[in-house]
């Protein structure tokens, strides 16, 4: 599986706690309540522990964060 699908998937089991929730890599993650502070913090625990990539506190930003899409897009630079 691919990054992004592996990251569409954690968020519809594990933060919004639906399987057959509709979620597009594109969708506003925070403007639509789906990730919180908590819910980000548990995202950043999970892309270490999937990807092996320990996101520095200064790249968890809004940019980074707010789809499925920006969050894939950020982890290119990490090779994996």
């Amino acid at each position: 599986m691919d990054r992004k699908t592996v990251l569409i998937e954690y968020i519809k089991n594990e933060i919004m706690r639906n399987r057959n929730a509709k979620l597009t890599e594109e969708e506003d993650l925070l403007s639509s309540g789906i990730l919180d502070s908590l819910a980000i913090l548990q995202l950043v625990a999970f892309v270490d522990e999937q990807f092996g990539i320990e996101v520095p506190d200064q790249d968890v930003v809004y940019e980074n964060f707010n789809s499925v899409k920006a969050l894939t897009e950020y982890l290119t630079q990490y090779p994996g």
